[in-house]
């Protein structure tokens, strides 16, 4: 099953346990907090997106009863949508790796997002609907990405013997079976490229369980990670600028109020 179906799936799974999930949280509801509104929440997430993962912090406050004002800090992996993982067939103990590929991607994202209120949770807890829309500043970050080549030299009589040694993908002198594998990804480390830019995303984030205090939520939309430079991850594909990807996010966290 390809990655995009995977995430459809997962998608389609989580929107219709999540509702059911709120109505068997074994949390216990406290009617008094249905008094209080509260101002500030910070939440910690994990992201899945079509071409990678990642981690997220969002902190901010509440500004009025609709609208809720958060900072953002996201970091999370990129791939290209045409990388294929491969194995070199003529060798034991050969490693994967995506022919063609350039550089190991990732971004990190900081920005602010604005939550509006939807639908509102009944009292006995459900599911609370927001609109989130936002955006900030971007930073691409490349790797090399290391192979471990082999190199063929007769040795007499008919016999040969090769050598491995680490390089990045060539076109012109490099064809899959002369590629061993994978090289560790601690190689390169000091050749990382920096390339800022601008991220935009949008989407449905839905809250539920059953204590004001105490958030759980699962946010579908979709971002996109803009590089005026360029940042190219595989070899038929240099200086790509744009970085659409739809993704999924469930937070927990809390909110309260500073006195």
């Amino acid at each position: 099953m390809g990655t995009h179906r995977k995430i459809v799936v997962v998608v389609i799974l989580l929107f219709f346990c999540v509702p059911a999930f709120a109505q068997f949280d074994t949390e216990g509801y406290d009617s008094t907090e249905n008094l209080i509104l509260y101002q500030r929440q910070r939440t910690f997430g994990v992201v899945l997106h079509n071409l990678g993962l990642g981690v997220q912090y969002r902190f901010g406050k509440r500004v009025n009863y609709f609208q809720t004002r958060m900072w953002e800090i996201e970091f999370v992996s990129m791939k290209s949508y045409k990388q294929i993982k491969v194995l070199n067939p003529y060798f034991t103990n050969s490693r994967r790796y995506v022919y063609g590929k350039l550089n190991d991607a990732f971004f990190l994202r900081g920005g602010m997002i604005w939550k509006k209120l939807l639908n509102r949770k009944p009292y006995w807890g459900g599911v609370e609907l927001r609109w989130m829309y936002g955006g900030g500043f971007s930073l691409g970050i490349a790797k090399p990405y290391y192979l471990y080549v082999l190199y063929f030299y007769e040795t007499g009589n008919g016999y040969f013997a090769y050598d491995i040694k680490t390089e990045r993908f060539d076109a012109s002198s490099q064809s899959w079976d002369d590629i061993y594998g994978r090289a560790p990804f601690t190689v390169g480390l000091t050749e990382i490229t920096l390339h800022p830019g601008i991220y935009l995303k949008t989407g449905l984030n839905f809250e539920f369980g059953v204590q004001s205090t105490k958030i759980k939520a699962l946010e579908i939309g979709a971002a996109i990670d803009i590089s005026p430079m360029g940042l190219s991850i595989m070899a038929n594909n240099n200086n790509q600028i744009f970085f659409p990807t739809g993704y999924l996010t469930f937070s927990f966290g809390k909110r309260y109020n500073k006195y």
